[in-house]
């Protein structure tokens, strides 16, 4: 068997790249195990280290609720606001529940409405004669509670479906979090998916045809369930923990007695306590804006509520929490995703014209890599459209591909390039993803009904191998081995370099990323300035055209000039690998190995900066991911990078020939935090743009709308 492969790499490669293989081997396996010694034992005298990542993963399944809750709801007046909140109350809140109505002074419609509903529902109603304002009347609805949950909530809203038991998920995922509140379409940084709109709040209303229920439902679907940290929560709707009420007190009365303010009072009180204050980001519940104050009342008292808390708390407490809120990446992220969520439930429904569609992606791949990740983001989508979409890869890659994409495994067809033929019949389509699958295809072609055959061609892979090799010739073969094969690339630069090398025609089909996946997180280690920046690179020695010896080079250069201000972070290979060795290593580095997209997903999170010195990137999946998740990237200005990248808006673009040309962008990027800043915020923003249902789509209409 290995006899074998080294007859087969002889074969590929030619003579001198075995030797020159061969000899780096041997060469290197004393040293390569001195090393590993030395790193595993704490003998040398730098700080590198063989690091280990978790996967991110999703917070456990939303189950019903069997806690007890009390939802508090102040009235007044407002009576269409009422009905269409008690009416979704009732049709969206799952038992148990006691519901407390507090009717403060409404007219006798109101009142009367409130005292039919009690007697419907059996809801607690106490009324007050007299308006006494909203901070007054929500303290009588906590003390009338005794639940271990309190839910305050405005009769101004309307509520969507599962709201009360992923709130209730949200808040029981950690015994410090006190208090929870929902996403909505105008509650201040809470707001999906502007917070602003011409200097004021936006009110982001529902367009045509949507409604709260449906956008509720889109929201919890694309929830990555973060349930991020707070430092300031919208009163409109709060989950808050009897024992934190207990402990802290009900609302200020003296203070904000004719309410606004009364719920950053709390909130902030509560902090200085110890308790942490949550976002379900999975719930969304509509905000119709009260009716009980006029604009110009709610302008006075909001500036009245303002110049209290900032007395009562301090101006920069106040402040830093508007900072956290508004510049926040977690929020970022969240609410650029909502930004888009709509326009991909079009691209869903569009595509279900192409249901019961049956396709079949040839992925002979051993190990993960950007390829894979990009088909398997859209295969989903297009399963979400109804197609049927399965894959087939070698009996040989079978158990390394099912460690690395478990998720795949049932959708996954193992055996021999000959079982193709005989699975062709099955299918609507089969797609060759990798240049060495299209001969594959060809006894398939050779039969006189077929399904359609499609390359998908995310690379122009003759650069992988040097002009004029074995390797050069028979990727720049592929394009053209099958007469009518359909071809779609990812970028405006690999159609123009297969249309210039091989004279073939392809299909612009558009770059993607799994924008689910990678985004904002909330990261487990302390931000800049109270810890080093981080820098991440992929190391991928066996790939020339990565410039791993360069990449390496040009993080030593920082962590020499930069000591105790960078840590230099480096994944996709093994301190194991032999041309690893050869690289230049001499430095401290935090070495992770091969990821998993999931465990890439969480390393980039906790990144700064991410270099990508590559000589050419066709499409650069891994730098999209890393601004995806907050990054600023330097990549390379040859290829395809220009259809998502915009220099010093979104990213450094440099001219990756010249080893000064990237090491002057590393700087800047590390001395100029404000550019910095700019460049992650654009990135968060733009990069939700190129979803996976637009690729899927395109594809599925390339292949069968012919």
């Amino acid at each position: 068997m290995l006899l074998s492969r080294a007859l087969r790499f002889l074969k590929r490669e030619g003579i001198i790249r075995f030797l020159v293989v061969l000899f780096q081997k041997f060469r290197l396996k004393i040293l390569l195990q001195i090393n590993i010694l030395k790193l595993r034992y704490s003998l040398i005298p730098y700080s590198s280290q063989i690091c280990e990542i978790e996967s991110v993963h999703g917070h456990l399944n939303v189950e019903q609720h069997s806690i007890s809750v009390d939802i508090i709801i102040c009235v007044h007046n407002a009576l269409n606001d009422v009905t269409q909140c008690l009416n979704s109350l009732l049709e969206h809140t799952s038992q148990p529940y006691q519901l407390i109505l507090i009717d403060d002074g409404s007219d006798e419609k109101t009142a009367s409405y409130l005292n039919q509903f009690m007697l419907s529902h059996g809801a607690m109603l106490i009324r007050s004669e007299n308006a006494t304002g909203y901070t007054y009347a929500a303290n009588r609805g906590m003390r009338a509670s005794s639940a271990k949950y309190v839910v305050l909530l405005n009769s101004d809203t309307i509520l969507t479906p599962g709201w009360l038991d992923r709130m209730i998920s949200c808040i029981q995922s950690d015994q410090k979090i006190g208090i929870v509140g929902p996403l909505s379409n105008t509650a201040s940084w809470q707001s999906v998916p502007k917070i602003e709109d011409n200097g004021d709040w936006a009110s982001n209303p529902l367009p045509d045809g949507i409604t709260p229920a449906r956008m509720a439902q889109i929201i919890a679907s694309k929830s990555a369930r973060l349930f991020p940290e707070m430092p300031l929560l919208n009163g409109f709707c709060l989950l808050i923990r009897r024992k934190l009420l207990e402990e802290v007190g009900l609302f200020d009365e003296d203070s904000f007695g004719q309410g606004y303010g009364e719920e950053d009072d709390l909130v902030l009180r509560a902090r200085n306590k110890g308790w942490r204050m949550a976002l379900a980001d999975d719930v969304y519940i509509y905000h119709s804006q009260s009716k009980s104050y006029s604009s110009v009342k709610r302008r006075a008292l909001t500036d009245r509520a303002g110049k209290i808390l900032r007395k009562k708390h301090g101006e920069q407490l106040i402040l830093q929490g508007v900072s956290y809120c508004l510049e926040d990446p977690v929020l970022e992220g969240i609410r650029a995703r909502a930004s888009i969520n709509l326009e991909r439930e079009q691209c869903i429904d569009e595509g279900r014209k192409f249901s019961k569609k049956k396709i079949l992606f040839v992925l002979p791949i051993n190990s993960p890599g950007g390829g894979a990740n990009v088909i398997r983001s859209e295969s989903t989508a297009m399963k979400h459209m109804g197609m049927e979409v399965t894959f087939f890869n070698l009996e040989s890659h079978h158990q390394n591909f099912v460690r690395w994409y478990p998720d795949l495994s049932n959708s996954t067809i193992f055996g021999s390039p000959e079982d193709l033929i005989t699975l062709a019949s099955n299918y609507d389509s089969i797609v060759a993803t990798l240049y060495s699958s299209v001969d594959w295809l060809k006894p398939i072609h050779s039969k006189e009904t077929h399904p359609i055959l499609g390359y998908y061609v995310q690379g122009f892979e003759p650069l992988m191998y040097p002009p004029h090799s074995a390797g050069y010739k028979t990727a720049l073969d592929s394009y053209s081995l099958i007469d009518d094969m359909v071809l779609f690339t990812k970028t405006e630069w690999t159609r123009q370099q297969v249309k210039t090398y091989a004279d073939q025609e392809s299909k612009l089909i558009g770059v993607s990323i799994d924008i689910d996946l990678y985004r904002p997180r909330p990261r487990t280690t302390p931000k800049w300035p109270n810890s080093p920046l981080r820098i991440a690179a992929m190391i991928r020695p066996e790939s020339p055209y990565r410039e791993p010896y360069k990449t390496m080079q040009l993080l030593k250069e920082a962590s020499n000039k930069y000591k105790g201000e960078v840590e230099i972070m480096i994944f996709g290979t093994r301190l194991e690998n032999p041309l690893f060795q050869y690289l230049p290593h001499d430095f401290p580095w935090k070495l992770f190995g091969i990821l998993s997209p999931e465990q890439v997903a969480n390393l980039l999170t906790q990144v700064d900066i991410f270099i990508d010195y590559s000589s050419h990137q066709a499409m650069g999946l891994t730098a999209m991911e890393a601004m995806a998740c907050g990054c600023a990237v330097i990549i390379p200005q040859y290829g395809g990078t220009s259809s998502y990248a915009v220099h010093e808006h979104n990213s450094i673009i440099v001219d990756s020939s010249e080893f000064d040309n990237v090491w002057k962008a590393l700087q800047k990027l590390v001395e100029d935090e404000k550019l910095r800043n700019h460049l992650q915020r654009n990135a968060i923003k733009d990069i939700c743009s190129y979803y996976p249902e637009r690729s899927a789509l395109n594809i599925i209409s390339t292949l069968f709308q012919r």
